[in-house]
């Protein structure tokens, strides 16, 4: 699971607990302006492939955590146990990740605030 803070024009994702242990990292920094949508999507987290993982851990139905690359090559990020609490960020081309699908404890809060975030950036 992580926590999302919107701080200034950055969005900042923690990871929480064992999931920095298995998605191989503590944090995400992502300017809001790399980010082009964000949406609330449990069937897009419960992929049973998400990718080529480098580094990264998946159980399908139970957990993926770590960068997965897709035929596209352009990697995303993964922290899932429960699909139903998931967030798809979406980023634009130049930015270090295509998605990041993560885990969040209260998914429309989040959303809501991600989303008021961004649309004072213009």
């Amino acid at each position: 699971m992580v926590t999302i803070v919107v701080d200034g024009d950055t969005l900042d994702i923690q990871v929480q607990g064992s999931h920095k242990l298995w998605a191989l990292t503590s944090s995400l920094r992502i300017p809001l302006a790399d980010i082009r949508d964000v949406r609330h999507d449990p069937e897009r987290a419960h992929r049973v492939f998400p990718g080529l993982k480098l580094p990264g851990t998946h159980v399908p139905w139970a957990y993926t955590a770590g960068t997965y690359y897709q035929s596209d090559f352009r990697p995303d990020f993964w922290t899932v146990r429960n699909a139903d609490n998931a967030l798809v960020i979406q980023c634009t081309q130049d930015a270090a990740y295509d998605e990041i699908i993560v885990e969040v404890q209260d998914p429309h809060e989040t959303l809501t605030r991600i989303r008021a975030a961004l649309s004072r950036r213009v």
